[in-house]
């Protein structure tokens, strides 16, 4: 592979740096006000003990950005996420000659995303694509571990928009010590700067860079680590079929890198809603304390005055004609309805989609109820289900391929391309989704035996039918009867019918007279 040009990759990263900070002010207000402890120390802009909740006086939006993280980890990830199999372009004999083999690269794929630490950083990078866009490294691993899911800060990565509205590079910029470089990178070719460095002072932080290009001439992704203490040695380059990244935007302005999440959409009703209850606290602060005015008559010093329980202030009066020396200020009238609090609120939460459905448990509930949950779980993500699909799913998907593929754990790395080999996504929300077509299926299948009852099997193919709705559904291949099992089945059927017609008849199978035997005879 020829090493890549690292001062083109210098300048793609210097310009989607000024993209990255032309959108700061908006990721900015989404931490302060609904994400204030995510934000990374590692790029020195902000303390690891700096005070994270300043800005926020409500804790409506830091809740309900929580709960949208793990809402979406149950809505796009569930269980099993997603299905490899053959493309709709396939024949019926093609199919179930591939769909044994891929079902068994399903398995590999989805069990090594099953130790849960793909849970922890799906959850923690749902977090940040509340605010629009989220950021998760998946690396190879070791025999334990086959695959490592890392996610990564969003202020620490910069991305790079392609041509097609996907992301063409992602610019990775973290510091640490010289010593945790070489640990990641034993064969890495050190600067005269970082040799040095190594020799005298190892435990110095330095900013690593690690960014990500795709390759459009040899369709591959590019990985380069170099840091900008040497700024002319590139330190480790790898390459690989798919990319390392997910880089996943909830909504996408057209023309834009970066996304936009629930918590800009509910931006206004954030602001107001701290603004509200800040005055609130405001106001409530000057009534239990109070302020006061005192007449500069040289007798009341307010500095040597304590306000405590028992203190007795010495003042020149108490009233007459000029009034006390001290007197309490009025209360502020700020009566702020808890209607109007409670309304903000609310408009969060339904921005956020933080809407509980009545429980799982408890009493049996109908096929029409378990339904319209569905539908629901499948209207909340509406307007963002494909893009995640694109972003998440199916990259997640070829790049666990890859991965096992390289371990030697599956014999065979199959082309996603969604005519021969495609994913299909599994997941609760996409269950949600197919299930109002499943249900004109069924509605129609209904109909025809109710109106037709016998010779609807001249109308509907009830077999085609059942398997369709069967891998709409995610059912396992396993489970369905494939082509050669219900041949056979269909000749056991004719060979014992034909057996219980001849026994009727009084003949055996073979044409000759049943021989008529006495009771208890053997």
């Amino acid at each position: 592979m020829a090493e890549p040009n690292l001062k083109s990759i210098q300048s793609r990263r210097k310009k989607a740096q000024a993209e990255y900070d032309s959108h700061k002010p908006l990721r900015d207000d989404a931490f302060d006000y609904a994400i204030p402890y995510r934000r990374s120390a590692a790029n020195g802009e902000t303390s690891k003990g700096a005070n994270r909740v300043d800005k926020a006086f409500d804790q409506t939006a830091i809740v309900s950005n929580f709960r949208f993280s793990g809402k979406l980890w149950k809505d796009l990830i569930g269980e099993e996420p997603f299905q490899i199999k053959a493309g709709d372009i396939l024949s019926k004999e093609q199919k179930e000659e591939l769909s044994a083999p891929l079902e068994g690269i399903s398995k590999v794929t989805t069990g090594m995303m099953s130790n849960g630490e793909f849970d922890m950083a799906f959850v923690e990078m749902g977090l940040e694509l509340g605010a629009g866009t989220g950021a998760m490294l998946i690396l190879e691993g070791n025999r334990k571990k086959p695959v490592r899911f890392v996610c990564v800060p969003i202020d620490e990565v910069a991305l790079e928009a392609g041509a097609y509205g996907d992301v063409s590079g992602i610019f990775w910029g973290r510091k640490w010590t010289v010593r945790a470089i070489r640990e990641m990178f034993p064969d890495g070719k050190f600067g005269k700067t970082l040799r040095e460095l190594e020799e005298k002072e190892p435990e110095k932080e330095v900013v690593l860079n690690q960014d990500c290009i795709y390759n459009a001439k040899t369709e591959r992704w590019d990985f380069v680590a170099w840091s900008p203490e040497d700024a002319e040695t590139i330190i480790k380059t790898k390459s690989s079929r798919t990319c390392p990244w997910l880089t996943p935007r909830y909504f996408r302005v057209p023309g834009e890198v970066y996304g936009r999440g629930p918590i800009n959409l509910a931006m206004p009703s954030i602001k107001t809603l701290n603004t509200a209850q800040r005055l609130t606290l405001q106001a409530a602060a000057i009534s239990l304390l109070g302020i006061y005015t005192a007449v500069d008559d040289g007798v009341f010093n307010p500095d040597m005055a304590s306000v405590e329980p028992g203190e007795f202030w010495k003042v020149a009066r108490n009233g007459g004609v000029l009034g006390p020396s001290v007197q309490k200020f009025p209360e502020p009238r700020l009566d702020l309805n808890n209607i109007v609090l409670n309304d903000l609120r609310m408009a969060v939460k339904t921005t956020m989609m933080d809407q509980a459905l009545p429980p799982d448990s408890g009493a049996v509930r109908s096929a029409t109820e378990i339904l319209e949950r569905m539908k629901r779980l499948a209207e909340d993500h509406v307007g963002a289900f494909g893009r995640l699909v694109k972003e998440i799913i199916v990259p997640l998907a070829e790049r666990l391929i890859e991965i096992a593929y390289d371990k030697g754990m599956i014999r065979d790395a199959p082309d996603v391309d969604q005519i021969l080999v495609k994913i299909q996504v599994s997941s609760p929300m996409a269950t949600a989704r197919a299930a109002e077509k499943m249900q004109k299926i069924i509605q129609w299948i209904e109909m025809c035996l109710a109106l037709l009852a016998k010779d609807a099997r001249k109308v509907v193919k009830l077999v085609d039918a059942l398997l369709h709705i069967g891998s709409e559904m995610g059912v396992p291949e396993s489970l369905k009867v494939n082509e050669d099992e219900r041949k056979k089945m269909e000749d056991e059927d004719r060979a014992m019918l034909a057996a219980q017609m001849a026994a009727q008849s009084g003949l055996m199978p073979n044409g000759a007279a049943a021989v008529p035997t006495e009771a208890g005879a053997l």
